[in-house]
């Protein structure tokens, strides 16, 4: 894409306030800029609001989904400045999608290595699967692949991330959280209790 083309869309400039020089660099095509204007701010995980591709894409959804499909695909980072769209809107929290990322890459058997060094620190945070980690769950999963009772990638990752510690400054926030998520996440016996509760309330 051309620096001057790549300045004007930061700037959010609409197609009728571009100089001619950079309208001809993107051959007086309007449906062209608002594609460059797509890919620029996918690639580079801009918000939809308050950014020029509010005005080329109407669905603000969608949008975020190929951001997530095109960060996935290029084991980029996973958009922290975006969470509250991310977790509360589509439901990916990044344990989630580091998760997809390592089964995408389990299973067409690329090496750590392919993990950018910022998405695979994160991934370590997250998920604890280091270089080593990676290595041990290869070898299971293609030694899985020799037998019958074959098990694919997810299930040979984690279901829930790393415990870490919680910083005081930190600020929590919950996402939509389904029913689904509480049974998964806590023991029997508090959700059989919860379930009492909830019934005699």
């Amino acid at each position: 894409m051309n620096t001057d083309v790549e300045f004007h869309i930061r700037q959010n400039y609409p197609w009728n306030k571009l100089p001619a020089n950079v309208k001809q660099s993107v051959g007086n095509s309007q449906r062209e800029y608002e594609k460059h204007v797509q890919l620029y701010s996918i690639r580079n995980q801009l918000r939809f609001r308050n950014n020029l591709v509010r005005h080329v894409r109407k669905d603000e959804r969608k949008y975020y989904e190929e951001l997530l499909k095109y960060s996935r695909d290029h084991l980029m980072l996973y958009p922290y400045h975006l969470s509250d769209i991310m977790v509360k809107g589509l439901r990916i929290t990044p344990f989630s999608y580091y998760i997809s990322i390592m089964e995408d890459i389990m299973n067409v058997e690329k090496s750590y290595d392919s993990l950018p060094n910022f998405t695979a620190a994160d991934c370590l945070r997250l998920l604890g699967i280091g270089r080593n980690q990676y290595i041990d769950l290869m070898n299971q999963c293609r030694s899985s692949k020799k037998f019958f009772r074959r098990k694919t990638a997810r299930d040979l990752l984690p279901s829930k991330p790393v415990e870490i510690s919680v910083e005081p400054w930190w600020v929590a926030q919950t996402g939509y959280i389904t029913e689904d998520d509480i049974r998964v996440s806590l023991c029997r016996a508090v959700v059989g209790g919860s379930d009492r509760i909830h019934h005699r309330g």
